[in-house]
């Protein structure tokens, strides 16, 4: 089980606002990070009345960050 943050745009000496979350039951990360970015792209073309996400980063059970990714990495 992951927890997927979508987070905005980082800024110097702050850390990155967490603008949605949500917890998937799958257990493979390369499955987990693969569905993120398609949240991602789904949240981009449809979020209108919120800012949109930079990225996202993966927490396992622990609240540990086991992956990021931002539109920089592309």
């Amino acid at each position: 089980m992951f927890q997927i943050e979508f987070v905005g745009m980082k800024r110097e000496g702050v850390a990155p606002e967490v603008l949605d979350r949500m917890t998937t039951d799958m257990t493979d990360l390369p499955h987990v990070i693969a569905h993120a970015k398609s949240l991602f792209s789904n949240a981009v073309a449809q979020r209108v009345h919120k800012p949109l996400p930079h990225g996202f980063r993966i927490l396992d059970t622990q609240g540990i960050e086991v992956a990021r990714w931002s539109i920089d990495d592309s």
